[in-house]
């Protein structure tokens, strides 16, 4: 590592260049490419066209995250703060329609009117080297801010409900008959088995003194070093508070006004997994959503979840491919698919068995861009990996769903930037409505809500 301000050498490569083992390991390599032309007609011809629904939704709300550290003074950049924003951003159709002209084009003054309003939804987290409130090691004081923080009525959908993250949280460990218990104190590794209630969502460790919050149940803070970089403990925070955050605001307008809801669409940037400690979250999200699709498509229709990827292997096979697709065309992403095509896909029975709550997707467009999105599983449960890989994949599980999923895709395409759509490039642009009661988020969902109880 260079000293601050150190310039690296202009030649410090070519010892690397001219080594011959390095050469030799990269002879060794494969890696994902361009398909040639008899590849990529032959996966084209695994894809199949499909006509979209005609009818949309009557909002689109979209979430994205992201996160990033910051030292707190510049004389010692190891010692950080962590920062996570969110957003939710929600577009009305009718409004977006508006705005096009007889030629289809969006007028960009008036987009900008739909996130004039936007406000901050951030989390703050101590990072490497910091104490949060005098706590006996940076790991404790994470621990404390993970709890302060899912505990916060800021992040509270309705003022005389429960639906604050830990609201939430209870709430699917609950639904799908799991508890949030810890079998060792985080602090001191000491043998402890509790299971946290609603009522009791913290106690002392008899051996330390130390608290331990029903939050250290999602194992997030096991990435943290007192001395290392958090970065990572920091991310796995942010994709786990994205999916509660849109699951909490679900479940508020399930229970307040399901006819409201069944006419929402919600649009997730990236797949609809959670990754890392607090993985298990996954199947309780799974059922959550389940149990929501299956009560509202027999009294109005379900709602449209969906997670849609601008990054990754998966992506970066679909845009290699998507000269040979025809357009509106598709793929259910099954496994096999994946372990043939996609390098680096993990070899289990059962991809994303530990982590996945919806099905991928790739879609070509009319207009030629690709996308690679996810819906729920319609199951409530996996069962044996073999057999589900097998079950998960059944298109007409998706019937009702899938041409619903595309034409808001579709609708919603945008030429900014390559394979986008409106809503996740206004969520991401602008990181964050707030959603407690009261801001411009809820607002647009809760004016009408006595109207839609039935």
């Amino acid at each position: 590592m260079p000293y601050q301000n150190e310039v690296a050498s202009k030649t410090g490569h070519g010892d690397i260049i001219k080594n011959p083992d390095i050469s030799e390991f990269l002879e060794h390599c494969e890696y994902m490419d361009d398909a040639s032309e008899d590849l990529g007609k032959k996966i084209a011809s695994l894809y199949e066209k499909i006509e979209l629904a005609d009818n949309l939704p009557e909002k689109i709300v979209a979430s994205d995250a992201s996160r990033y550290c910051e030292p707190i003074n510049g004389k010692f950049p190891s010692t950080q703060i962590g920062y996570v924003k969110v957003s939710l951003m929600i577009i009305e159709v009718n409004e977006y329609n508006s705005l096009k002209d007889m030629a289809g084009f969006v007028d960009p003054f008036g987009v900008a009117k739909l996130h004039k309003n936007a406000e901050p939804l951030s989390f703050v987290l101590p990072g490497s080297n910091v104490r949060y409130k005098k706590a006996s090691s940076v790991n404790d004081g994470f621990r404390l801010a993970i709890y302060e923080n899912f505990i916060s009525n800021k992040y509270n959908f309705y003022k005389a409900g429960d639906y604050n993250i830990k609201d939430t949280l209870f709430f699917l460990h609950e639904q799908d008959n799991k508890l949030l218990s810890i079998h060792k104190c985080p602090a001191c590794k000491h043998d402890i088995k509790h299971t946290f209630t609603k009522e009791q969502d913290k106690i002392n460790c008899k051996e330390c003194g130390a608290d331990i919050f029903f939050s250290d149940a999602l194992r997030l803070h096991e990435q943290i070093s007192d001395f290392g970089d958090n970065n990572s403990a920091i991310t796995r925070f942010m994709n786990l508070i994205e999916h509660l955050l849109v699951a909490g605001f679900i479940r508020f307008l399930y229970d307040k006004a399901p006819k409201r809801l069944s006419n929402l669409a919600f649009i997730l940037d990236g797949p609809l997994a959670i990754f890392g400690q607090p993985a298990r979250v996954h199947s309780r999200l799974m059922k959550f959503y389940n149990s929501i699709m299956t009560d509202l498509k027999n009294r109005y229709t379900m709602p449209i979840i969906i997670g849609l990827q601008k990054t990754g292997s998966l992506n970066e096979h679909a845009n290699s491919i998507k000269n040979f697709l025809e357009p509106n065309s598709y793929k259910i992403v099954d496994d096999e698919y994946r372990k043939k095509y996609i390098f680096g896909t993990e070899n289990s029975d059962n991809f994303g068995h530990e982590t996945y709550y919806g099905q991928d997707f790739i879609y070509k467009s009319k207009k030629g861009s690709v996308f690679v999105f996810a819906i729920p599983y319609p199951y409530d449960q996996k069962c044996d990996g073999h057999i589900f890989s097998n079950q998960k994949i059944k298109i007409e599980n998706y019937a009702e769903i899938l041409p619903r999923a595309l034409k808001i895709i579709e609708h919603f395409e945008m030429e900014l930037y390559e394979n986008s759509i409106t809503p996740i490039a206004l969520a991401h642009r602008h990181v964050s409505i707030s959603l407690v009661p009261g801001g411009k988020a809820l607002d647009l969902l809760s004016k009408n809500i006595i109207e839609c109880k039935k």
